[in-house]
């Protein structure tokens, strides 16, 4: 995955069955602690917890380990590998955004060179709506994947997304790009909006 890099500072965020202890993150030779919000953030009765990190200018690859306890004493450890710092974009809107890069001009071509850009990692959701706003994707197509012949050709990566994406990483000299891909073709902004927005501009009574 890639993770925004500095001057911002990156969020690392998860589920904990408890509120009263702390969670542990260790990142780049630094122990961060943190406790969880102390209501329930979903249907399990689990607790949010979460960690800003330092602001990041090296781009990696790191490694992120974050450690909790169990109800009954046991550590379970959980590691996120090969992550990088760089700049997060994201890609949505309708089928214009949706379009695969294999039905683009010279697709070939460009599927082919994919695999020169490594430092490029690919995500991409899964439709699905709720009629409230979550905390999180409720699915998802493409998990982050380095970018291949195979993950830009599989039709689940936007080419507007991929030739903008690869532009500035170009540009910037093969600085990490993370695309985030979430599109629906045909969908109105109203159901990408969230209902207090639409309440306030008198949409929603």
């Amino acid at each position: 995955m890639v993770l925004q890099r500095a001057p911002q500072r990156a969020i690392v965020w998860g589920y904990t069955d408890t509120s009263d202890t702390p969670t542990i993150l260790t990142f780049n030779q630094r122990v961060y602690r943190t406790k969880s919000s102390s209501s329930p953030a979903n249907s399990f009765d689990q607790s949010i917890w979460s960690v800003t990190l330092d602001a990041q200018t090296e781009e990696g690859p790191f490694q992120i380990h974050v450690t909790q306890p169990l109800p009954n004493g046991t550590l379970v450890t959980i590691t996120l590998d090969d992550v990088l710092f760089g700049d997060i974009w994201i890609c949505s809107g309708q089928s214009n955004m949706e379009l695969p890069v294999s039905y683009i001009f010279n697709a070939s071509i460009e599927i082919a060179n994919a695999g020169k850009y490594p430092k490029i990692r690919l995500f991409t959701s899964k439709h699905d709506q709720s009629g409230e706003p979550e905390d999180e994707l409720l699915r998802f197509a493409l998990n982050w994947t380095v970018a291949s012949p195979k993950s830009v050709g599989d039709d689940l990566t936007s080419a507007i997304c991929w030739l903008y994406g690869r532009m500035i990483y170009d540009g910037l000299g093969g600085r990490p790009m993370g695309l985030i891909h979430s599109s629906w073709g045909a969908t109105e902004i109203e159901f990408w909006s969230p209902p207090q927005a639409l309440k306030d501009c008198g949409i929603l009574s």
